[in-house]
């Protein structure tokens, strides 16, 4: 113990005098500009009751003997790495730009970690357009909570939306833009269905640096001699009141948005002998303070199935999460916080189950 101490202390002084950048540049020149950035981090987080995972948590598991166990869990996984590279102008102000992008997240292990792919994609980018080919995130459901959960992200817990390879075109306006995208359809029978995944997303650029959109998509999944739609529609908004107060959320409807990370998929109906979409509303609410040295927050999530008289006995139905976190910056590429979840779930005619999450994180962003 007294080593490990030694070590994240001596590792905590380097990282404070260390020069802050947004990022190294690796190669400049007249054509082409190529930069690393990325963070470390460090994990330690205590659940109070067993969960669907120690580095990914959105639900706590059914309510047993067995899985009433707290568990403490250290993690440096959740590091993140890219490179971001500005090429050249192509025609008539158009540039071409890319940006590759990973992580080390293993959801098979806890401390094996293995290089993941999160980011990688080609860019034109004109005056008023962009075209973009390779994986990104989606523009459905576009909203992201502000957490120190970098990877659970409230996912299957209210937030949907996820990142898939992609060919996407956006027009951009004064106050506003427009994107439409054709993605990989992600599951097995999505793919058998011969058509991509398709969704469109109109943002509107308020006046005080906020924005809402609305976007919505389309795709279908073939069931054995079935054709099971997914199809959903979101609100997603950041609106900034104040200098330092900024609301953001999310609200999602639809249904078989499991390619999303929604926990909604596919039912078997006997009554129509046919295989049918399990409909979902899903969404969250934040608040956040950003000051100039201190960021705190709080805010709510919650995925509810719309079918559960289809769910089996002891399936899960809903899902909940309260949370409220703080994050000190120290400066030169340096912050820690905490972040206190209330996890809850609902399980058909069984015991609901919950558990807290005490999550303290430190990070230094290059």
């Amino acid at each position: 113990m007294k080593k490990f101490t030694f070590a994240t202390s001596c590792l905590a002084m380097l990282m404070m005098v260390l020069p802050v950048t947004a990022q190294i540049n690796l190669v400049k020149d007249d054509s082409m500009n190529l930069n690393f950035y990325g963070f470390f981090q460090f994990d330690a987080a205590f659940q109070s009751f067993m969960m669907n995972s120690y580095n990914a948590p959105r639900y706590p598991l059914p309510h047993t003997v067995e899985n009433d166990e707290s568990t403490t869990n250290f993690s440096a996984m959740h590091s993140r790495f890219g490179l971001r590279w500005d090429g050249p102008e192509v025609y008539d102000g158009t540039i071409i730009r890319g940006v590759f992008e990973w992580d080390l997240f293993d959801p098979a292990a806890r401390n094996q970690m293995r290089f993941r792919t999160r980011l990688a994609y080609l860019e034109l980018r004109g005056k008023d357009y962009s075209i973009i080919a390779g994986q990104h995130w989606d523009i459905f459901a576009a909203g992201l909570p502000y957490t120190l959960i970098t990877n659970g992200f409230y996912w299957q817990t209210g937030n949907i939306g996820f990142r898939r390879a992609q060919l996407r075109y956006t027009r951009f306006w004064e106050r506003g833009e427009l994107a439409i995208s054709a993605s990989d359809p992600t599951t097995d029978e999505a793919i058998k269905s011969g058509i991509p995944l398709l969704s469109a997303r109109y943002v509107y650029k308020l006046s005080n640096r906020g924005n809402v959109g609305i976007s919505t998509t389309y795709g279908r999944e073939d069931i054995i001699e079935d054709s099971v739609p997914i199809w959903g529609v979101s609100l997603d908004a950041r609106i900034p009141f104040t200098e330092r107060f900024t609301l953001l959320g999310e609200v999602t409807h639809g249904q078989n948005l499991k390619p999303f990370l929604s926990r909604s998929g596919f039912f078997y109906d006997a009554v129509d002998d046919e295989h049918k979409g399990m409909g979902t509303i899903a969404g969250w609410l934040e608040l956040l303070y950003s000051g100039e040295n201190v960021d705190f927050y709080f805010g709510y999530a919650r995925e509810d199935l719309t079918e559960e008289d289809h769910l089996a006995v002891g399936a899960l139905e809903n899902t909940g999460a309260a949370f409220i976190g703080l994050i000190h910056k120290l400066g030169k590429g340096v912050h820690y916080g905490v972040e206190v979840t209330h996890f809850a779930g609902t399980y058909k005619e069984a015991e609901n189950s919950e558990s807290i999450q005490v999550l303290f994180s430190v990070r230094y962003v290059f």
